[in-house]
């Protein structure tokens, strides 16, 4: 069953705010990443997660947002494997490039089986392509059929990696 159709099953009764909160939660949004989708304001989606009372144009954003993101007719999913502290930092889920737009899906992975099952299950999850560190490209692109890219950290996060260490030696 889909995420919107769940959504709309728990309307009217004190379920429907636990099922919002694990719609964003399995989708890995924040309240202000689903507002700048949907275009319902920020406050508004912080209220309906909080079982406050809201518009049926507010439903109707967030189921057709939820459909949007369910739907991969409108744009390629793009699966990006890190650890989790890597996955915080990605600010957007929406990226345009080129005049298209792709999603973005976090795949959390900290061991190297980790990162290949990740792999293995965004191919069969219809992923286009997926986006990793170079320690673990090669294994990922052995068993999986669609383009790997690497991400390679900018020059900045090593002296700062370098002035952390060296603080706490």
């Amino acid at each position: 069953m889909k995420s919107y159709e769940k959504l709309l099953l728990s309307l009217g009764n004190e379920k429907f705010t636990e099922e919002f909160k694990n719609i964003l939660k399995n989708l890995n949004m924040s309240i202000q990443e689903f507002s700048e989708l949907s275009g319902v304001p920020h406050s508004t989606l912080y209220k309906i997660s909080k079982g406050k009372d809201f518009r049926v144009s507010s439903l109707k954003k967030i189921v057709d947002t939820l459909k949007k993101l369910e739907s991969t007719e409108e744009y390629d999913v793009i699966g990006i494997i890190a650890a989790r502290p890597s996955l915080d930092r990605i600010k957007t889920k929406m990226v345009e490039v080129k005049g298209k737009k792709y999603m973005l899906k976090e795949y959390p992975a900290n061991t190297l089986e980790d990162c290949i099952t990740s792999a293995i299950m965004a191919e069969r999850e219809g992923v286009k392509a997926i986006i990793c560190a170079p320690i673990v490209s090669s294994s990922i692109e052995k068993v999986v059929r669609i383009p790997v890219a690497v991400v390679i950290p900018e020059k900045d996060a090593f002296m700062n990696a370098l002035d952390v260490v060296i603080n706490k030696i």
